[in-house]
């Protein structure tokens, strides 16, 4: 069996494919990138530090500019971190049959309510994973810990590439930094993972 898992090379999405191995006999990463920055690279070397392939894909152009619309009409990232996370996970579901993804129970965002986790698997006839859905970050710190080696970096050097990194990126690009401080909390960070512990 092959599960595709959404892959950003931070602790969450690392520990998860590590976690779906027993179970499965390929574990394809995939990092989704709005295609105008670099931070897709940050996943890739954490995808061959882990030991399993990795691919990126593009979101539409329309994902990229909706999410943006969203982030400065709320003025805070929940709401368009849930549109793009959906988006990337449909695009999986058209053609995956197992979909993963790292989001942890206290995650805010992105979050799939259970209605929606139901609609998205009966209409793709597929099965969505969230392998680390019932522990908090702290337990997930101390696991990840035991087989990975990681950093943590503020979020503004974009030390991660996932839904956030991307939409700060463009948000800077086209409104200025001071648009992302206005929207995104300020001392937040995000997790690089560096290489996979050998036993």
């Amino acid at each position: 069996m092959k599960v595709t898992t959404l892959f950003s090379g931070g602790k969450d999405s690392g520990l998860t494919a590590i976690l779906l191995e027993p179970f499965f006999d390929e574990i394809e990463l995939v990092t989704f990138s709005f295609g105008h920055d670099s931070a897709w690279e940050v996943a890739a070397r954490a995808a061959r530090a882990i030991g399993h392939p990795h691919r990126v894909e593009i979101l539409d152009r329309e994902v990229l500019e909706t999410g943006l619309e969203m982030l400065r009409r709320d003025g805070y990232p929940n709401n368009a971190l849930n549109y793009v996370h959906m988006c990337a996970v449909e695009v999986l579901a058209e053609s995956c049959e197992y979909v993963a993804d790292g989001t942890r129970r206290d995650d805010r965002a992105p979050v799939m309510t259970a209605s929606s986790i139901r609609s998205l698997e009966d209409r793709h006839r597929m099965h969505y994973l969230r392998p680390l859905a019932g522990w908090g970050w702290r337990a997930i710190n101390e696991m990840a810990s035991k087989y990975l080696e990681f950093e943590v970096l503020p979020s503004d050097r974009y030390p991660a590439s996932d839904f956030e990194v991307g939409l700060r990126y463009a948000l800077a690009e086209r409104y200025g930094q001071s648009e992302v401080d206005r929207i995104f909390p300020a001392n937040h960070t995000h997790s690089r993972v560096v290489r996979r512990k050998l036993f």
